[in-house]
């Protein structure tokens, strides 16, 4: 598999993973994992077998198809180039849809540490001192608790989408199956979710690799790049229209790059 642990762990898709000692450590499906670049290869040190890890990097997606195929647009192959082996990775649907309604209108580290405060808080807890992300049941018993851990106006809706999940008013599977735009529809109806938290939804967590997320970062990149510019949703299709089925792939090597 084509894997660049740097890339794909420090873009900025997914919130709970740190280097440390060459090794990168994060939390996965309920256990704490750590992985090793030794050359082109990623050895897994412990919390992740095989198969858990081809699904989580997406071992399906053939990046050199990618390359190929969105290779011809000259500021996609310097980016290529540059950060070979960055893979989108196949986050769990409730942990990713709650923790982008905490990522509203908030920085990386800011987000790291709502999400960290609410693990600790609610979650089970793991070796090392570290803890899962908690279910919707657990958030909900221990909600009260909420106010220590900084989420400000996004409490409310955090709440209230961990009730909804622990009701099964959402079917993440059934979102999976539908149609990019009927499954963005669908997720706009959920508490905290716009636009933009919709799109990083469908494409970190429910496999449409044609969704565009737009944050300021990409707005800023596609006007200087591309001479794309408008409102979210004209921005959103005009970079899926040029970009195609692999446009959420594009948009995450271009905000990469756009943050260095």
């Amino acid at each position: 598999m084509n894997l660049d642990l740097d890339h794909t762990l420090g873009c900025g898709q997914v919130f709970r993973w740190r280097k440390e000692d060459g090794l990168w450590k994060g939390v996965v499906g309920g256990r704490r994992v750590v992985l090793r670049q030794e050359g082109p290869e990623v050895r897994s040190m412990s919390g992740m077998d095989r198969s858990s890890f081809d699904r989580y990097f997406r071992a399906e997606d053939d990046l050199e198809r990618l390359y190929r195929g969105l290779g011809g647009d000259p500021v996609l192959r310097r980016y290529f180039q540059r950060f070979r082996g960055l893979r989108l990775v196949r986050q769990d649907p409730w942990e990713c849809i709650a923790s982008y309604v905490l990522a509203t209108n908030a920085n990386i580290p800011r987000i790291r540490g709502m999400i960290e405060r609410v693990c600790r808080i609610s979650g089970t807890e793991l070796e090392d001192g570290e803890h899962a992300f908690p279910t919707p049941g657990q958030l909900l018993d221990r909600c009260q608790r909420m106010d220590g851990c900084g989420l400000g106006y996004r409490t409310k809706r955090f709440i209230d989408l961990a009730r909804m999940a622990y009701r099964q008013e959402i079917d993440f599977e059934a979102l999976r199956e539908m149609e990019y735009r009927d499954c963005a529809r669908e997720l706009v109806k959920l508490p905290g979710v716009g636009p933009k938290v919709a799109d990083c939804a469908s494409l970190f967590c429910l496999d449409h690799l044609e969704a565009f997320p737009v944050d300021v970062r990409i707005r800023r990149a596609l006007a200087e790049l591309y001479g794309i510019e408008g409102n979210y949703r004209q921005v959103s299709a005009l970079a899926r229209e040029r970009f195609g089925p692999w446009a959420g792939y594009a948009q995450e090597y271009i905000y990469y790059a756009f943050g260095r």
